[in-house]
């Protein structure tokens, strides 16, 4: 591995600080959405169970790499929020499975709204799609390569 001058890992510190801030600026929309309050973690299992929809809970917590625990308080939430319901697994019927309430179905499609339009307002800071690709394809790199 090369050497990576202390610069560099400074200035991605600042940058990545930035940006995180930005998104989170961008993301109050999501408190508009859902005035009763959601927690990033109970979004990301309303997403999986969406984009998954014959899951087992124990997929959910592999998928999305929360702890047991953390996933039922969640899970336990949303059943309280009227978003989600456990449902007996169709491919194991020992198991339960996670399905969106009709409310939860709409809250998703909301959120993926707000979340594409925060993501397009990040993107058009860029000057042209040459530099939008250019990033995607680091970002791409950075996630997708294996240390």
């Amino acid at each position: 591995m090369n050497e990576i001058k202390e610069e560099y890992v400074d200035q991605l510190v600042s940058l990545v600080h930035e940006i995180v801030k930005r998104y989170k600026e961008y993301q109050t929309d999501m408190s508009a959405l859902y005035p009763q309050g959601i927690t990033s973690t109970e979004l990301s299992v309303i997403q999986f169970v969406q984009s998954n929809p014959n899951n087992v809970i124990k997929e959910v917590s592999e998928a999305l790499s929360i702890p047991g625990s953390t996933l039922t308080s969640a899970i336990d939430r949303l059943e309280q929020k009227d978003l989600i319901i456990r449902t007996i697994s169709k491919k194991n019927r020992r198991s339960f499975g996670l399905k969106l309430t009709e409310e939860g179905v709409k809250l998703n499609e909301e959120h993926e709204k707000v979340e594409r339009q925060v993501w397009y307002r990040i993107l058009s800071k860029l000057d042209n799609d040459n530099d939008r690709e250019q990033m995607i394809k680091l970002i791409t790199t950075i996630v997708t390569k294996q240390d």
